[in-house]
């Protein structure tokens, strides 16, 4: 091989080299081609260039890329060629042979029908030839692209004026490689984007619905779904926890099979559909033997019906009690304001004289009844302090069997003609407390008692262990009915809320006494039997 075969050699090789790293340096297959068309302007003379793919699984020829006399054409204006593995076509022949093809002779093998083109004219017609004539192409290159063992496509460079030659053939043979392979490797890298992003979506989708089951499951709500067929698909823990159904013994059964009485309950929830808002409705339900009212909404969805659920029993009670504590004030404030106000028009009538004895008795049922205004009024503003969180009680040394004797003693003669004894034991002593607030607790329940019990005895005991001091107040009335005793601390609560039997009261002092023993950091309790009285257990810590 002479010198300049081997400078040749080498400017090919060159070239190739700098072919592949600028190929090499984009990932988007339309760019690859883009790019080995212009390496190709600079090394063979063309006026066209078409890439095109060869799928064997239905055997056509596609177009990929295709640039003719200075215009970059749709591929897809280009209709798919079947492949004629008898060996008619140039193209066909070099897939077929897996061998390149250089051909000086393109009109006469047209002419011949040994030969297939597409012509395309200015407005983007495409002409299939011969039948339409000659071409007008002289000369042409036909380079096949393979991949493991198989042609898998086939690249056509075409000039009308030019011959090519042998060594024309070689660089367009190195170059079509380097394109195939820079191709190649663009599609995997796009095909490994699409699966990694295809991947992530999965991913993201998956810790979606993990993240949607987590809220589903610790949201506050009962959220469940109802498919098209009435079946229940959904059924999360609230719902569980407040209906008492388990999610087993209801997912994947008719609606109105696992949830009691889901056929009215149905019936009366309206169902937002179509971008409407959705509207609630609060109903009776009957859970597991407990009456729960349930504000139920409605939204239609793809999958369903998706119900959501908030049980607003407490509330429904807060409000009933809150009717009952308006009418029991009603009645406790007109009572001693009508005494007063009687009183006092009686007091200032200037048509009659008054015995002395009359009037000391009307001034005295002033002076009462105001009082009896005053302790209305100074539980209701406890009550609201307590709420509001503005109540402070102090944590000091309290000397409980003192203050428990002192009392006592002067209660004794508004609670006449009951007899109230107070017990001490030997482990009595000082508790931590506020002294203003247990004497407030303590005459609350000595009050209860006389109230509330069959007004003969009243049992004030105090005693302690080391870790606190215990007040007990016994009576020795009916007791309390079991179903009252879970609610009897409860703010507005009261056993007779329509007054007809229980005495008078506001429904607060439970209620103030609880909160205050336990702001002292003590605790009360009650214990009653039907028949044997009524116990309430007031417990405070020693001092520090």
């Amino acid at each position: 091989m002479d010198v300049r075969e081997l400078k040749r050699k080498a400017e090919v090789a060159e070239l190739l080299l700098g072919a592949a790293r600028r190929l090499g340096e984009t990932m988007d297959p339309e760019r690859v081609y883009g790019r080995f068309h212009d390496l190709l302007r600079d090394v063979v003379a063309h006026d066209a260039v078409v890439v095109s793919s060869y799928d064997e699984r239905d055997g056509l020829i596609r177009c990929d890329y295709a640039w003719v006399e200075g215009n970059l054409l749709d591929p897809q204006i280009f209709p798919p060629i079947a492949l004629n593995r008898k060996g008619g076509g140039m193209q066909s022949r070099v897939i077929v042979s897996g061998e390149p093809l250089l051909a000086n002779d393109v009109e006469e093998r047209v002419q011949a029908g040994t030969g297939t083109y597409y012509d395309v004219d200015r407005e983007g017609n495409v002409r299939k030839l011969p039948e339409s004539g000659p071409p007008g192409t002289k000369a042409v290159m036909m380079v096949p692209v393979e991949h493991e063992g198989r042609v898998v496509g086939v690249v056509q460079l075409m000039s009308d004026h030019e011959r090519y030659e042998p060594h024309d053939l070689e660089i367009f043979e190195g170059l079509v490689a380097q394109m195939a392979a820079a191709v190649r490797n663009a599609r995997l890298q796009r095909e490994r984007l699409r699966l990694e992003a295809a991947e992530a979506a999965a991913r993201a989708v998956a810790a979606e619905r993990e993240r949607a089951a987590h809220v589903l499951d610790v949201v506050g709500d009962g959220i469940f779904l109802v498919d098209g067929d009435g079946t229940i698909g959904l059924w999360n823990r609230a719902a569980a926890a407040v209906t008492g159904l388990e999610p087993e013994g209801v997912l994947g059964r008719p609606a109105h099979e696992a949830v009691p009485g889901w056929s009215e309950v149905e019936a009366r929830v309206p169902i937002a559909e179509g971008g409407y808002s959705a509207r609630s409705v609060t109903l009776p339900v009957d859970a597991g033997g407990r009456d729960l009212w349930l504000s139920f909404v409605a939204v239609r969805g793809a999958d369903g019906v998706v119900y959501t659920f908030r049980d607003l029993t407490d509330e429904r009670r807060l409000d009933e009690e809150k009717s009952d504590f308006i009418a029991t004030i009603s009645h406790e404030l007109r009572t001693p304001m009508a005494a007063v106000y009687g009183a006092a028009r009686t007091l200032l009538r200037r048509d009659i004289e008054l015995p002395p004895e009359q009037r000391q008795k009307l001034l005295e049922m002033i002076a009462t009844q105001s009082a009896r205004l005053t302790q209305i009024t100074e539980e209701v503003l406890l009550a609201t302090r307590i709420d509001g969180g503005d109540l402070r009680v102090a944590r000091e040394p309290v000397d409980v069997v003192e203050l428990v004797r002192s009392t006592v003693e002067a209660m004794k003669p508004q609670l006449e003609p009951a007899a109230v004894d107070v017990e001490v034991g030997a482990a009595a002593g000082e508790a931590a407390g506020d002294r203003d607030r247990i004497e407030q607790v303590l005459v609350n329940l000595v009050d209860n008692a006389v109230k509330y019990g069959d007004g003969r005895r009243v049992v004030v005991a105090v005693d302690g262990s080391t870790s606190g001091v215990q007040i007990s107040v016994s009576d020795t009335g009916p007791g309390i009915p079991p179903g009252d005793l879970e609610r009897i601390f409860d703010k507005f609560y009261r056993g007779d809320p329509n007054l007809t039997t229980a005495p008078s009261g506001t429904g607060l002092g439970l209620y103030i006494a609880r909160e205050l023993v336990e702001r002292m950091g003590g605790r009360i309790d009650v214990r009653s039997e039907a028949g044997e009285g009524t116990t309430f257990v007031v417990e405070l810590p020693r001092p520090s």
